[in-house]
């Protein structure tokens, strides 16, 4: 069944609008509170160059850290800013407005990746198949989290996909100029997040694939300029936008050593998990929710194993390389999987359209398509459920920011705030240095020492959020007042599913079991003279 080309731009277009609707809802918030972990890393460095282009940083690939910047340039020039640049961004309020700047350039590279996946897909396995994966895409509840952050991962999607629509095109045609675009698009998603580099093996079997099109032998294939050239080009777009990986080598040697003891060891997560049946049967499920992920595995499989559709074997050995090095590391987030979504969404298309196609052939044009778009609604619709969840979660205020604002109208700047684990900051108020943390002990030996205020953050994200112990609790019941209780999670509700690697307050399961960002936060004022401890 074939569609006319004004109403596949239609449905494309709408498509595209309600991917756009669901990254940017809500991409302020918190601000100017700062409560996802790595956007400092990107926003800091864009904001932190001086004299040259240096970034001074070499855990991130530098690609998006530049662009990042020029959007903020950008921003303070269309504004008539006149002075200094940093004075733009300067304060709470100017680093809010940079975050803002730099999720709204996620939530753009985002929503692109719909259309691009269309395009990628749509001339090699066909219209249908084009469609179901960005529609898969678009609802997709973990690149729809990831799209309003202000890091790499969002940006990272989008290259990879334009770089699998030139694989295909390698593929399909073996020319020139689609090996030259499949290196820069290799070359500009590695220089965008570098796990991306596994690319890399796709770009070398789509060439393979495409010569055995053409009837040529592999010795002839080894030499092929073609598939050299589009090497070379991503090599050099690679170094060409990350030129101080290899201009101060020490930082990046540095940077490297840093990262590679928490890939090696993790960071010491009892409640994350690493490996094959962590990836299939906890992360994938859920990022993707079960019935998505079920459907992602079955499809993958079939195009695998019966299909066979033309490039599908470049795009799944770089599914399996990619995979082998999330389950490979014991330092995993459940965003890594942006890496090789793209791919998953485009296995998942592929069999939607062929399932189509059969309900056609069986019941006819009219009743098929019918039943297809309903299976097709119903296979998406509890990923687009999570989607609103997730968006009325970003649009309330967080715990966080509450207990803050109570802080700053009740506690004295100075006074110190007794807390568990007071070296990790993500369950926290940001106090900026307002009232120092210090570690809770008994409430009697912190009265005696003058301090009055104890602070408590608890989360099903255990590692950073630990429940205090139930002695604990009793004593500053015995002891002290409950002035502050904001507690998110709503009572007989399931658990939350959170990712237990990364320290950020909303999940991506049970969203409705929330009222609000954050974790419980419970603030008690300590008065030794209430009574005694047990």
């Amino acid at each position: 069944m074939k569609f006319p080309a004004a109403r596949i731009a239609a449905l494309l277009v709408l498509l595209t609008l309600f991917a756009g609707v669901l990254r940017f809802a809500a991409i302020g918030f918190g601000l100017p509170d700062r409560f996802r972990p790595d956007e400092e890393y990107l926003v800091a460095n864009a904001l932190g160059f001086q004299e040259d282009s240096n970034p001074h940083f070499a855990i991130y690939p530098a690609a998006q850290i530049y662009l990042l910047h020029a959007a903020l340039r950008l921003s303070t020039a269309l504004e008539g800013h006149e002075g200094d640049f940093h004075t733009a961004y300067a304060g709470a309020a100017g680093l809010g407005r940079a975050h803002l700047i730099g999720r709204g350039l996620a939530a753009t590279f985002g929503t692109a990746s719909v259309p691009a996946l269309y395009w990628a897909l749509a001339p090699a396995w066909g219209t249908g198949a084009g469609l179901a994966a960005a529609a898969v895409l678009a609802t997709s509840t973990l690149h729809v989290r990831e799209s309003k952050y202000a890091t790499t991962d969002a940006a990272c999607t989008f290259w990879l996909v334009l770089a699998i629509g030139a694989a295909l095109r390698v593929v399909r045609g073996g020319r020139l100029r689609s090996s030259l675009a499949l290196g820069v698009f290799t070359g500009l998603a590695t220089a965008t997040k570098y796990p991306a580099a596994a690319f890399l093996v796709a770009l070398g079997l789509a060439h393979i694939g495409a010569r055995h099109r053409e009837g040529r032998s592999l010795w002839r294939t080894a030499f092929d300029l073609r598939a050299w050239s589009s090497v070379w080009v991503a090599a050099a777009v690679f170094v060409a936008v990350t030129p101080w990986l290899w201009l101060d080598w020490a930082q990046t040697v540095a940077d490297f050593e840093y990262q590679r003891g928490f890939v090696t060891h993790g960071i010491g997560n009892a409640f994350s998990g690493h490996g094959w049946l962590w990836l299939l049967g906890t992360a994938l499920p859920d990022s993707l929710g079960p019935e998505l992920a079920l459907a992602t595995i079955a499809a993958t499989l079939w195009a695998a194993l019966v299909r066979r559709p033309p490039g599908a074997f470049s795009l799944l050995a770089f599914l399996l390389v990619a995979a082998a090095g999330i389950s490979a590391s014991h330092y995993v987030f459940y965003r890594y999987l942006l890496v090789p979504l793209p791919v998953l969404a485009a296995f998942t298309g592929l069999g939607l359209a062929a399932v189509g196609a059969r309900l056609r052939a069986r019941f006819g044009n009219p009743i098929g398509f019918a039943i297809t778009l309903l299976l097709v609604a119903a296979l998406l619709l509890p990923g687009t459920i999570r989607d609103y969840k997730l968006i009325r979660l970003f649009g309330r205020r967080d715990s966080r920011t509450m207990a803050r604002e109570w802080i700053e109208q009740n506690v004295p700047p100075g006074v110190p705030i007794a807390t568990t684990v007071p070296d990790s900051p993500y369950g926290k108020p940001q106090l900026e240095g307002r009232n120092p943390w210090i570690l809770l002990d008994s409430p009697m030996s912190l009265a005696s020492r003058g301090v009055h205020w104890v602070l408590l953050d608890e989360s099903p994200l255990r590692f950073y959020s630990p429940p205090a112990p139930a002695d604990l609790i009793e004593s500053l019941q015995n002891l002290g007042q409950v002035r502050l209780d904001v507690n998110p999670h709503k009572p007989a509700s399931p658990e939350p599913v959170f990712d237990q690697a990364d320290a950020f307050y909303i999940p991506l399961q049970h969203g409705s079991s929330m009222k609000r960002p954050g974790p419980r936060i419970r603030i008690w004022e300590i008065d030794p003279t209430k009574g005694k401890t047990p």
